[in-house]
């Protein structure tokens, strides 16, 4: 397994979910690099979808996020793996991350940040527990 930081679009507004640890949300986040050719120009490579699983607060503020603002552009760090899997239509790749961290990015979009306080919603870690729970 690696460690990998990427930032990308969310692909749709993702499904808040409650576990026996706590909420948790998977994130669909399709990312597109620029490569550069050899005459220095840059093109879009092949977007890459990658399976965000999300945890505790932080997933609970990415769907209020995702919900008020919608295809939000977002960083996330956290374990990666890749999984090649046969199906009907041939052979896929799924790109899966357990994040450990999860931003709203600020290029290219307005943001409004709330800093909640002890004991509220937005900033009680006690209240939803940062565990994975998968």
């Amino acid at each position: 397994m690696s460690y990998i930081t990427r930032t990308g679009n969310l692909a749709a507004t993702p499904e808040l979910r409650q576990g026996e640890r706590g909420p948790y949300t998977y994130a669909r986040v399709l990312v597109t690099d620029r490569i550069k050719q050899d005459d220095d120009t840059y093109a879009d490579g092949a977007t890459i979808g990658y399976d965000v699983a999300v945890s505790g607060s932080e997933a609970v503020n990415l769907v209020d996020a995702a919900e008020a603002s919608g295809n939000i552009r977002v960083t996330f760090s956290g374990r990666y793996r890749v999984t090649e899997y046969k199906g009907e239509n041939g052979t896929r790749i799924q790109h899966q991350v357990n994040a450990d961290e999860v931003s709203v990015s600020l290029r290219g979009q307005r943001v409004r940040v709330e800093k909640g306080t002890a004991g509220t919603e937005a900033g009680s870690e006690a209240g939803y527990g940062d565990d994975t729970p998968f």
